[in-house]
């Protein structure tokens, strides 16, 4: 990757650690264990009030500035319109679901923010998790001009995209002998890739002021889901679940928070485990002196 530019296809394929921590109460815990399923959120009821608005306001900004700079291409600016348009289905895409992890094992704010004031656990999982049930996991990106860099590279290799595609189908030489409905089959190939790869890139921009939560994702969206709602007293919280075979084996560490009965919760975490045939894993009390 350089200086100027962030390639998304590029920041995708990063290596992931060898372990990603997920915070969760001790009931929350329990469900995935005797369940052996996760549950993913909807990415617009997540902590992060910005969520997904950040990385659309980005492309808008970059894609108003492709347009006036092809303001004389008459099919570069058809493409650029076309995608304009396309964001109103981006902004308002309600099917994307995330698992949120981290790559840090013992942080005050994680076991504040994601369990019960710090009465909680987080489950290790090893990165063979990921492959073996096929969950594409992603770092998140905090930093504005990553950020700024990422959508910029996105738009013009789009742009890039569908002029190769013109080059393809011989209409974009002297294109002003064409009509406009000549580059829709273009518009339609280069645009559904466009709008797959921006929704993905919207849902890892985060705020960078939640850059010490060193968040990695789980994404996936598809409108096929079969959503359940969970009561938060305010709103229903609208989730899907995913089942794990397995689980024991791609667990490598149970940390319990700063629960003031760690003593007890550590013995009751082991003889669970033990009915659950969970053996090889380790389990770690967090050493943080909070008072909770």
């Amino acid at each position: 990757m350089s200086k100027k530019t962030l390639d998304l296809s590029n920041y995708l394929n990063s290596d992931i650690p060898e372990n990603l921590y997920h915070y969760t109460t001790i009931q929350g815990f329990q469900g995935i264990i005797e369940s052996s399923e996760i549950w993913m959120s909807n990415l617009f009821y997540l902590n992060d009030k910005s969520e997904y608005k950040l990385g659309v306001e980005l492309l808008k900004k970059h894609l108003n500035i492709y347009k006036n700079g092809f303001s004389v291409l008459k099919a570069t600016k058809y493409f650029v319109e076309a995608l304009e348009s396309a964001i109103q289905y981006i902004e308002s895409n309600e099917s994307i679901f995330i698992l949120s992890l981290t790559a840090n094992s013992n942080l005050l704010s994680q076991w504040r923010g994601y369990t019960n004031n710090g009465i909680g656990i987080n489950i290790g999982f090893k990165k063979d998790f990921f492959k073996k049930n096929q969950f594409n996991i992603y770092k998140c990106i905090y930093d504005v001009d990553a950020q700024d860099k990422m959508i910029s590279h996105l738009v013009t290799e789009s742009i890039f995209m569908f002029v190769g595609v013109c080059h393809t189908q011989g209409i974009f030489e002297n294109q002003d002998k064409f009509e406009l409905k000549e580059f829709d089959k273009a518009v339609t190939i280069v645009g559904n890739i466009f709008m797959d790869r921006a929704i993905l890139a919207c849902s890892l921009i985060k705020n960078s002021h939640f850059v010490e939560e060193d968040e990695w994702r789980v994404v996936y969206s598809n409108k096929e889901l079969d959503i359940n709602f969970l009561n938060r007293s305010l709103y229903l919280k609208p989730y899907v679940k995913f089942p794990i075979e397995n689980i024991g084996s791609i667990i490598s560490e149970i940390n319990i928070g700063p629960n003031p009965e760690q003593i007890l919760c550590e013995i009751s975490i082991k003889a669970f485990l033990k009915k659950h045939i969970i053996n090889n894993c380790k389990i770690i009390c967090c050493d943080i002196p909070y008072r909770n």
